[in-house]
C-alpha cells in the first residue's frame, strides 16, 4: 500500500475552454459569450475573448474572496503578459 498525495481544492475553479467557461456562466451571459466568441477567426482574438470571459466567470466563482481569485488568475494572466497573449482584468469585478 502506498500513500496517496494529498490534494487541496484551493477554491472554485474554472477550467480555460470554451466549454468549461460556457457551462460555468448563468444562461445569458452564457449566450453573449457564445455571440462574442462566434465571430472571432484569428487566435489572437480568440485568446483575447476566452481571457476577458475566464475571469468574469472566476471572478463569479471566487465571489467575495478576491485573495483567492487573485491567487488563481495571477499566473495565468502573468503567463499571457509574457508570451504577448491579450487579457486582463477589466470589466471583472474587484
Amino acid at each position: 500500500m502506498s500513500a496517496q498525495p494529498v490534494h487541496r481544492n484551493s477554491g472554485p475553479r474554472v477550467p480555460r475552454s470554451i466549454d468549461g467557461i460556457g457551462s460555468a456562466l448563468p444562461a445569458a451571459e452564457r449566450m453573449a459569450f457564445y455571440r462574442e466568441l462566434g465571430p472571432v477567426e484569428d487566435q489572437a482574438g480568440r485568446e483575447a475573448v476566452l481571457t476577458s470571459w475566464w475571469l468574469k466567470a472566476m471572478s463569479s466563482a471566487y465571489g467575495a474572496d478576491r485573495a483567492g481569485f487573485r491567487a488563481a488568475v495571477g499566473p495565468v494572466l502573468a503567463g499571457g503578459r509574457a508570451s504577448g497573449v491579450a487579457g486582463g482584468t477589466e470589466g471583472v469585478a474587484r
